[in-house]
């Protein structure tokens, strides 16, 4: 089971908003695009660690699938407004966006999620799921496009400085060692806010239906983490859902309903709110 700050947000409004889609249209999901729209957080010793000690691997979106993908479905583009030669975004929804910093980690599991629900037979949880033309993207909302621009440009040069420059990667690692991070009244102040925009899969000159899933969570991501896996294993000891009828890596999707709603009590302290906004996306 996989779960944390770059697992369920992203994975788990995913499912949600297809599901949404379902309900109220009858209809598969064309495109969806997860937003962290704010954050408020800080790096600790630990992740820094982790961050030195990564190789660089390249990962196709849908590799951990075990629904088989063509490579014209992969290819497959959305609908919503492509990022430019700069690689930002801009959705009126939404505004200018820039890759997310977890874009490729979200992107497996979302196409992991995808895989599971896809299937036929009885390996597999879902006769519909998602939607064969179904294509997913994570960005990170900036305040306009000379931001998100710098934001882009100082990410890829501090990434590859410390996993590619041998002393900077050391001096990092001995100047934030693992176990050091924010104080505890610093991550009182801690918060994170995602949105979720899913546009439904229906061709033709009709308007397309489209719902937006806002999660947030008013606490330290690290913290997070631990809420998440608690209601995870409760979700998975106290009955049956779909996640028990196959077994290998689960994702948060694979808990549905009963994990967002475990999450959304006033213990685990997650908003989620799912609802249609409207149809104005035209599909051809």
């Amino acid at each position: 089971m996989t779960a944390g700050w770059a697992a369920v947000p992203a994975d788990l409004s995913v499912y949600l908003a297809a599901l949404e889609l379902q309900r109220h249209f009858s209809l598969p999901t064309r495109e969806v695009l997860v937003c962290l729209e704010d954050v408020r957080g800080s790096f600790s010793g630990g992740s820094l660690n982790s961050l030195c000690g990564l190789e660089p691997v390249n990962i196709a979106p849908f590799d951990l699938s075990p629904a088989p993908r063509t490579e014209q479905q992969v290819a497959k583009t959305g609908v919503l407004p492509p990022s430019n030669a700069l690689d930002v975004q801009i959705v009126d929804e939404l505004g200018v966006l820039v890759e997310s910093t977890h874009a490729q980690i979200e992107e497996a599991r979302v196409g992991r999620s995808w895989g599971l629900y896809a299937g036929h037979g009885p390996d597999f949880l879902s006769p519909e799921g998602y939607g064969e033309n179904f294509c997913f993207s994570s960005r990170m909302r900036c305040s306009n496009a000379l931001s998100a621009l710098m934001f882009r440009t100082s990410l890829s040069l501090l990434t590859n400085a410390i996993t590619k420059i041998p002393p900077i990667r050391y001096l990092a690692a001995r100047i934030f060692p693992p176990g050091t991070g924010p104080s505890e009244e610093a991550r009182r102040s801690h918060y994170f806010k995602y949105r979720t925009l899913a546009i439904a899969d229906r061709k033709g000159a009709e308007p397309v239906p489209k719902v937006q899933v806002k999660f947030s969570y008013s606490g330290d991501p690290y913290v997070f983490t631990g809420v998440t896996l608690t209601q995870a294993a409760l979700v998975l000891l106290q009955g049956m859902i779909p996640a028990h009828r196959r077994g290998g890596i689960l994702t948060p999707a694979i808990l549905g309903e009963k994990f967002a709603a475990r999450l959304k009590q006033p213990e685990a302290g997650v908003e989620i709110e799912a609802e249609v906004l409207g149809e104005q996306f035209d599909c051809v």
